[in-house]
């Protein structure tokens, strides 16, 4: 049991390394088997910013998270098989969200199903093999459509929970399934919850707080149009509310032949700030005597 008061729940991509059987081998054994298992995430996390990933401890296994950069979850799972190692790695990618907690006895604690299932996606690939899930799948194609072409359909694939999950591979040919597999879950379910270091815990945390848009709150008379860094964004007061990436920003209001009124800012992750504007409202005109007198005539 834990206690989910203080958990959040970001999108991210879980790369896992399994090794099939792990937990039934011999202890000694099992030593060879998990340094074989660092090295290849050793070399997996090489080309990753320390600040985009966490590495977790896994029953049978390693599980290397990435906040963001879905491409590089990718190329993570390229490098580890490319390792040379004598274990017949799987390697699983799931797209999903996980949550931090804190346990019973005060531990941290990260868990979600998008683990768990990227645990099971690994226990489908064949040895030296890379399986991936549509959700990762379908997020690859918004931001790196040229390398989602390259992930082809392997199948529909059953777990023991009688749950499907269509997956992609690399290779076109192999992987390809015609009918269903199944796959006993074993050690797998243990993943569901793994426990973090206070280190990982502080850093994950961190990184998603850093992630977090900064919000603009627009209160504009007359309305206008508001553009953000040259880009229209939409117009008040139908436009009220709008995220942005944390950093520098130009802001600009047009309303009508006003002159725009342009403003820099420079916002924090989860900074909200209030852009308030009135432009002047034209003097009219005061008519003099020959003036009403014309408009007489």
């Amino acid at each position: 049991m834990s206690s989910e008061s203080d958990s959040f729940s970001p999108l991210v991509s879980v790369v896992f390394l399994g090794i099939a059987d792990f937990t039934r081998k011999p202890v000694n054994e099992q030593a060879r088997l998990r340094a074989q298992i660092d090295a290849a995430v050793s070399a997996g996390i090489a080309g990753l910013r320390e600040e985009d990933r966490v590495v977790l401890d896994a029953p049978d296994g390693a599980a290397i998270v990435v906040l963001g950069n879905l491409p590089g979850a990718l190329q993570a799972a390229q490098r580890a098989l490319a390792t040379r190692i004598d274990v017949p790695l799987g390697v699983g990618i799931n797209y999903g969200p996980v949550a931090l907690a804190t346990g019973v006895y005060n531990d941290s604690l990260l868990k979600g199903d998008s683990i768990e299932a990227a645990g099971i996606i690994a226990g489908f690939a064949p040895p030296n093999g890379l399986l991936v899930s549509r959700a990762y799948r379908d997020a690859l194609t918004a931001e790196a459509p040229h390398l989602a072409e390259e992930l082809h359909a392997a199948g529909i694939f059953t777990d023991a929970r009688i749950r499907s999950h269509e997956l992609f591979s690399l290779d076109s040919a192999a992987l390809r399934a015609t009918g269903r597999r199944q796959l006993l879950l074993g050690a797998l379910a243990c993943v569901t919850i793994l426990a973090l270091g206070v280190g990982a815990r502080s850093a994950l945390q961190s990184l998603v707080e850093s992630r977090q848009p900064a919000w603009l709150q627009f209160d504009i008379r007359p309305p206008g149009e508001i553009l953000v860094d040259g880009v229209l964004k939409g117009k008040t007061p139908a436009l009220s509310r709008l995220p942005v990436p944390p950093g520098a920003h130009t802001i600009e209001i047009r309303s009508g032949k006003y002159p725009p009124h342009v403003l820099q800012v420079d916002l924090s992750p989860g900074e909200q700030m209030l852009v308030k504007h009135s432009f002047p409202v034209p003097a009219q005109k005061r008519q003099t005597l020959t003036d009403r007198l014309k408009s007489w005539q």
